[in-house]
This record gives structure tokens, sequence and C-alpha cells, in this order.
């Protein structure tokens, strides 16, 4: 995968690296781009990418805390969602709502992963309108 600098992205706190690689891997086909392990060979750190630009950085954690992910919701942009909405039903993934259709142009996905975390994948529903056409039907 190409290396690029990454003036923002996503550092998730995770209790279980491999269940969590896997997860992202299956239900939102993720690839690896560096996978870092301690000395006894176990990833502690990965660093993964959907689409260009989607990073998001998984690190250990032993904390138990049951307010993980309260709060935080990340958002990707996808071609089509369909796609990831039978991979999310295939693999059995936390669906919260959805595929349904917002008035800002968009159809989306809401997701959570294993610790928590809320996912929502967003697709645009008509590439013609403009920014100002949106704001407006949103007005209405």
């Amino acid at each position: 995968m190409e290396a690029y600098p990454m003036p923002l992205f996503v550092k998730l706190e995770v209790g279980n690296m491999e269940k969590s690689i896997n997860w992202y891997k299956k239900v939102l086909g993720f690839g690896s781009v560096f996978e870092l392990s301690d000395n006894e060979g176990k990833v502690v750190m990965a660093h993964i990418r959907g689409e260009q630009y989607q990073d998001l950085m998984l690190v250990t954690t032993s904390s138990k805390d049951k307010g993980k992910g309260a709060g935080i919701a990340i958002n990707f942009t996808v071609n089509e969602l369909s796609l990831f909405t039978q991979k999310a039903i295939t693999e059995k993934a936390d669906v919260i709502e959805g595929p349904i259709d917002r008035p800002w142009n968009a159809r989306e996905l809401i997701i959570k992963d294993p610790d928590g975390y809320c996912i929502t994948l967003s697709m645009n529903l008509d590439s013609k309108k403009d920014f100002h056409t949106i704001l407006e039907q949103i007005k209405d």
C-alpha cells in the first residue's frame, strides 16, 4: 500500500487486536499498511486502510472501560453502500441504523465495531446536486 503523510487519522484502543483487525478486513475491506509486534510477536499496533485516506491506527489496551466508544463516530465515504451492507449482514456486524437516506444527500449505514466504536458509512445519493441545492433542500 502507498505511504503518504496523514495530517489526520483516528487512533482506536482495542481489547483484542486480532479480532479487531479481522473485523475491519472482513466487514469493511481494510488492508494492513503496517503492523508493529512486541517482543513476543504479538501485534500491539496496526495501521490499516480502506480507500485512500481512510486510515485507522489500532492500538492494544488492557483497559476494560465500559465507556469505550461512547460519543465517537467515524465517517467513511464509500462509492457503493450496498456492498458494505451485505458484508455487515454476512459477518453479523452490529448494525445500529440503515441503510437510510439522509436529507443531506447521503445514504448511510451505521455499525459498531467489536470495541463499541460507531462507524458511519456514507454514500453520495446525487452527485449532480451542489452544496447550495442540498442546503435549500434541508431547509424545506
